[in-house]
C-alpha cells in the first residue's frame, strides 16, 4: 500500500483533471487575447474559471486575477499594496507563524523602509486582539494574517481580525493567505470582510504553477510584473490556460466530492486522533478546536523528525515535518516554536495532511507502521 500524506504541500491532480487536459491541451491551445475563434474559446475557459472562484470565495469575477501560485499571490498582494499605499503609511502588521511566501516577503519590505509587526501568537497559534488593536494606528497601511496555518490547521479568525483593524482605522487594507483554506473552509471573502485572498490550484488537485488573487474593487494596488495589458495590467502576460482550466476543473471535481462525502476529511483525521491515543510520547501540535480536518501535527518526543519521516517512507507512506517552502535544511519546526511549544516538540513533529483520494484503510496502515517504526527507532536509540 502507497500512503499520501502530504497533501498540504501538494496534491495528485484529480483523474477528471488530467483527462480534460489531454483533449484542452489538444484542442484548445488559442491565446485569450487574439480575435480569432481560438481566442475567443481560451478567453471563454478563461471567463468560466474566473467566474467559478468567484462564486466559491462570493465576490465578482472581475476582482479575481490568476498568478503562477500562492505564493506570487502574497507577493502581489504584500508588495503591490505596500508600495501603492505608502503616502499614507509604511506599517504592516502580520504573524509569526505565516507561510515563507508572506515572512520572506515582509522581510524584503522591511529593507524597504517599511515598518513590519508580528503579533504574538499563544500555543494554539491564536492572536491577542487587544495586541492588534494597539499596533492599528494611522500609519497602519496592511493587515495580514493567514485563513489556515499550513504547519497545524489552526484557523484564525479572520473576521474579527479584520473587524478589529477597520475600526481602529478604516483605511486599513486586510489580506489573507487562503491557500490551505480555500474549498475545505469558508472562503466567503465579504464574511471574512477582506480586501484580498490568495489562493492556489495544486492544493485543491489542479495543476503546479496556478493561482489567483481577490483584489476588491477600488483597492490601490501597483503590479509587481510589467509587460503587456493582460488582466487589466495587475498582472500581466499571457494566461497559463492549462492551469486555469485545470483549477476549474479541479473545483468541479471537488465540489462533487463533498456533496457526497461532506465529513470525509473530517472522519480520516478523527480516526487518526482516535489511534495515537495508545502511544506513548506523543504530543498533538494541532489545537482541537478552530482547525482544519485537512491538516493533523503530531510530535514523537525523542525521535528527530527526518529520521521518522524516512523510516515512514521505507513502508510507502509519505508525509512532511511541515512547509515544503522552508522544509529543507531546516531542523525544527519554526512555526511551533514560535507557538511557544518546547524545542523538543518543534524537532519531533509530523505533519499528516489529507485529500478526498484517502480512504480510512490509509489511517490504520500508517497507524501499524508508526507503532512498528517507532519501537525500531526507540530500540536503536538505546
Amino acid at each position: 500500500m502507497v500512503v499520501y500524506f502530504d497533501n498540504a504541500a501538494t496534491t495528485r491532480p484529480f483523474d477528471e483533471v488530467i483527462e480534460g487536459l489531454k483533449d484542452f491541451l489538444a484542442q484548445n491551445y488559442g491565446n485569450p487575447s487574439s480575435l480569432h475563434r481560438l481566442g475567443v474559446s481560451a478567453e471563454k475557459v478563461l471567463k468560466e474559471a474566473r467566474w467559478k472562484i468567484a462564486q466559491k470565495i462570493n465576490v465578482n469575477p472581475e476582482e479575481i486575477y490568476f498568478t503562477s501560485g500562492g505564493t506570487e499571490a502574497n507577493n502581489l498582494a504584500l508588495i503591490g499594496i505596500a508600495f501603492a499605499n505608502q503616502k499614507r503609511g509604511n506599517k504592516i502588521i502580520s504573524s509569526p507563524v505565516e507561510h515563507p511566501s508572506v515572512l520572506n516577503t515582509l522581510e524584503h519590505l522591511k529593507r524597504c523602509g517599511f515598518e513590519i509587526r508580528f503579533l504574538k501568537v499563544d500555543q494554539n497559534g491564536n492572536i491577542d486582539f487587544e495586541e492588534l488593536e494597539n499596533e492599528v494606528d494611522d500609519e497602519t497601511i496592511l493587515v495580514s494574517v493567514m485563513l489556515v496555518n499550513n504547519e497545524t490547521g489552526h484557523i484564525f479568525d479572520v473576521k474579527k481580525i479584520a473587524e478589529v483593524a477597520k475600526r481602529k482605522n478604516p483605511n486599513v487594507i486586510v489580506h489573507t493567505d487562503a491557500v490551505q483554506a480555500f474549498m475545505k473552509e469558508k472562503t466567503n471573502a465579504k464574511e471574512l470582510n477582506v480586501d484580498l485572498m490568495s489562493i492556489s490550484g495544486h492544493k485543491i488537485h489542479a495543476l503546479k504553477g496556478i493561482g489567483a488573487l481577490y483584489i476588491k474593487k477600488g483597492i490601490n494596488i501597483q503590479p509587481i510584473i510589467f509587460g503587456g495589458e493582460q488582466q487589466n495590467e495587475v498582472r500581466p502576460g499571457t494566461e497559463n490556460m492549462p492551469g486555469i482550466f485545470s483549477i476549474y476543473k479541479a473545483i468541479e471535481v471537488y465540489e462533487r466530492l463533498q456533496n457526497e462525502q461532506p465529513n470525509k476529511l473530517r472522519m480520516i483525521k478523527q480516526r487518526f486522533i482516535e489511534g495515537l491515543r495508545s502511544f506513548d510520547d506523543v504530543v498533538i501540535n494541532s489545537p482541537l478546536d478552530n482547525t482544519s480536518d485537512a491538516i493533523l501535527n503530531v510530535s514523537f518526543l525523542g525521535i528527530k523528525s527526518e529520521v521518522l519521516l524516512h523510516t515512514l517512507e521505507s513502508y510507502n507512506v509519505f508525509a512532511s515535518s511541515g512547509s515544503a517552502c522552508s522544509s529543507r535544511g531546516r531542523t525544527y519546526n519554526k512555526v511551533l516554536y514560535s507557538m511557544g511549544k518546547s524545542m523538543e516538540i518543534a524537532q519531533s513533529n509530523i505533519r499528516f495532511s489529507f485529500s478526498y483520494l484517502n480512504n480510512l484503510e490509509e489511517v490504520d496502515y500508517t497507524l501499524e507502521v508508526l507503532e512498528k517504526s517507532l519501537k525500531f527507532l526507540q530500540k536503536i536509540k538505546r
